[in-house]
């Protein structure tokens, strides 16, 4: 493994612990803090409050009462607010905010009376929402807490609120005080925003534990762009094409207009299109691979989207026309498979001395059900399922690819949703009927992992265990096409940093070694947030990604980072 950096154990030991010195320094400075006496500390990302509003005559700081220190005692009586104990949001105007808030209050009211105390935020857009409300005894201890998700659309502060509250005979007592805003847009300005190019290579960080980092391209704005491709090329060993390798791609959307006698397995001739375009795409970004030392993954060979209608139809011809028969579908099938991969193979002999660039093919793609059950484990609403019936059309697909791909290429099915038991159990059995065919080979399960901030990653019924059903059937698994939604939480880059970590350190402990299968190499689906095939989807926007606009390294980046150090500590 570790197909772009070839060196010594000892340089590899070397250069990690490096890497795991400069990942500490490097976060340090992605996460700057700002503090004033006013009790306000503020990183990327994050600010915490840990003082009320000072009032000179009625609020006092620093107390010793009842055994506690740095007690902040609110003489109600004195106090000119209106509200009595305020904390300013002033800072955060028009910043999107998770605010959680604690402390401890004690009320002492010369009467013995009990004190209502209410928590609200003056943010009328959001209804002036409350956030912990009871009403207390006197001269007792009581804590209090609370968090809301809301837009502050002008200067706004958290209070106490005053009705109620009989403040000529009252004294408020509060320690443990801490409001923490998380957003986004906090703390910016004390970010050193950092290139892609200028930080550490994921590629280089994960060389010795997988066969690649890679990242999902289009070819046009990113791979056509010299600028980007020194930075993919620092990040990265391999790419995916977003489409220019899927059948609608190859074909270039054009119906053939001549055609050729082709002789099949059966030893039958059957008729399919005299060649393919000229894939001058193709060629273009084979020769990007391999002006830049970088690896692909192909993909995909048989899907049910994008491939054009009439490939199945009877004389190529529209969807009015009737589909083919087995027979002639397991020809155009056969021909498809071989037609590609020969003419890889071809221009890697040619141009890139015989070294594979292309290292792994997805064969079939998300061929499994999603409502997968004991007789039904297919996806039916595709062409393919309504030719065959079954599931001979993969089992077809892996025995061509196997018959016409390098020995060197790995094999993979690939598909979404692997981390559900039930879809992980509907691609187990596409794997037992492909494992089945003597002359098929299978060599991975990609599994997608578009997932989200919820999604389990490890114990029971986790991202994990379907990784390890998969390595039990003697296969190894690449995480394909990998980026973390929302989930419909509000967007915090602490917590997507967070949720990255702990996806790398289950991959890097179910890593494929010498003497065991498992994860061999991660692709994520994207680099950019602005690009993201997700960025506008679910109601609001997503930051599934490492990298932002202009390729500016976010915390997820350096959450990645992190899980490489750490491993290399280990070593």
């Amino acid at each position: 493994m570790g197909i772009v950096v070839n060196m010594s154990k000892n340089m590899k030991k070397i250069t990690l612990a490096m890497l795991a010195f400069l990942c500490g320094l490097l976060v340090s400075c992605a996460s700057t803090k700002a503090s004033d006496d006013k009790g306000i500390s503020i990183e990327a990302g994050k600010a915490v409050i840990t003082k009320i509003n000072y009032e000179e005559k009625a609020v006092k700081y620093g107390l010793n009462v009842d055994g506690y220190q740095n007690v902040t005692l609110v003489d109600c009586v004195k106090s000119t607010k209106r509200n009595i104990v305020t904390v300013s949001l002033d800072d955060f105007v028009d910043c999107d905010v998770t605010i959680e808030f604690s402390c401890d209050i004690k009320a002492v009211d010369s009467t013995g009376a009990q004190t209502d105390i209410v928590w609200f935020i003056n943010e009328v857009d959001a209804g002036i929402p409350q956030l912990a409300r009871e009403k207390i005894d006197s001269n007792k201890w009581y804590h209090f807490s609370g968090s809301k998700e809301l837009l502050l659309t002008d200067k706004r502060q958290l209070y106490i609120s005053a009705a109620g509250i009989q403040r000529e005979n009252l004294k408020l007592y509060i320690r443990n005080l801490k409001v923490v805003l998380y957003g986004d847009q906090i703390g910016r300005e004390n970010v050193e925003q950092k290139s892609w190019l200028d930080e550490p290579s994921l590629a280089q960080a994960y060389a010795p534990y997988f066969d690649y980092i890679g990242f999902a391209t289009p070819l046009r704005g990113v791979l056509e762009n010299v600028d980007v491709l020194e930075g993919l090329s620092h990040q990265a060993s391999c790419y995916t094409m977003e489409n220019e390798f899927k059948p609608d791609f190859i074909f270039s959307w054009q119906k053939p207009n001549s055609y050729q006698d082709f002789i099949a397995e059966d030893g039958k001739s059957y008729k399919v299109p005299v060649n393919t375009p000229p894939m001058g795409n193709i060629n273009k970004i084979l020769m990007t691979a391999s002006v830049y030392n970088l690896k692909m993954r192909g993909h995909v060979l048989v899907w049910h989207s994008q491939t054009p209608d009439w490939f199945f139809r009877e004389n190529y011809g529209s969807n009015s026309a009737a589909f083919v028969d087995e027979a002639t579908m397991n020809a155009r099938l056969e021909w498809y498979i071989k037609t590609v991969l020969e003419y890889i193979k071809a221009w890697e002999d040619k141009y890139n001395n015989g070294e594979r660039i292309v290292i792994t093919w997805d064969v079939v793609n998300e061929a499994a059900s999603d409502n997968a059950s004991v007789s039904q484990w297919l996806r039916t609403d595709s062409n393919w399922f309504r030719i065959y019936k079954s599931d001979r059309f993969i089992v077809n697909a892996f025995r061509y690819a196997n018959k016409y791909a390098p020995k060197d290429v790995l094999l993979a099915y690939n598909d979404y949703g692997c981390s559900s038991y039930n879809k992980c159990g509907a691609i187990l059995k596409i794997v037992d009927a492909i494992q089945a065919a003597p002359d098929a080979r299978i060599d991975v399960v990609g599994m997608q992992s578009h997932i989200g901030m919820g999604t389990p990653l490890t114990g029971y019924n986790s991202f994990e265990t379907s990784v390890q059903r998969f390595v039990e059937k003697g296969l190894d698994v690449q995480i394909t096409e990998l980026d973390i939604g929302s989930d419909g939480q509000k967007y915090n880059s602490e917590k997507l940093k967070s949720k990255y970590h702990d996806f790398f350190v289950m991959a890097l402990n179910n890593r494929k070694t010498e003497t065991k299968n498992g994860i061999r190499g991660i692709t994520l689906w994207g680099i950019v947030d602005e690009r993201s095939w997700i960025y506008n989807n679910h109601g609001s926007k997503q930051h599934p990604l490492l990298f932002e606009k202009d390729y500016v390294c976010k915390p997820a980046f350096y959450g990645v980072l992190e899980a490489a150090a750490e491993e290399a500590e280990k070593q």
